[in-house]
């Protein structure tokens, strides 16, 4: 991409990159480093016409277990 001198990097995550949530403490630490980790890359690499973004994916999307679970912990 710095080659190029353009490209497009993508990072998915959810609403727990903005917000904690009870009972998702290992989840929201992970989400919200990750948000920041695009975060850095995006300054770092706008020089060199690299584009970076974190996208929020928000919803629930996995098997029936997760979902039950998501039950249980209302958001």
């Amino acid at each position: 991409m710095m080659e190029k001198g353009k490209g497009t990097i993508l990072f998915t995550g959810c609403s727990a990159s903005l917000n904690g949530i009870a009972g998702f403490s290992e989840l929201c630490c992970g989400k919200f480093a990750l948000r920041a980790l695009s975060q850095c890359l995006a300054k770092e690499y706008q020089a060199f016409g690299i584009h970076v973004a974190h996208v929020i994916i928000d919803g629930v999307v996995g098997p029936p277990r997760y979902t039950q679970l998501c039950d249980h912990f209302p958001l």
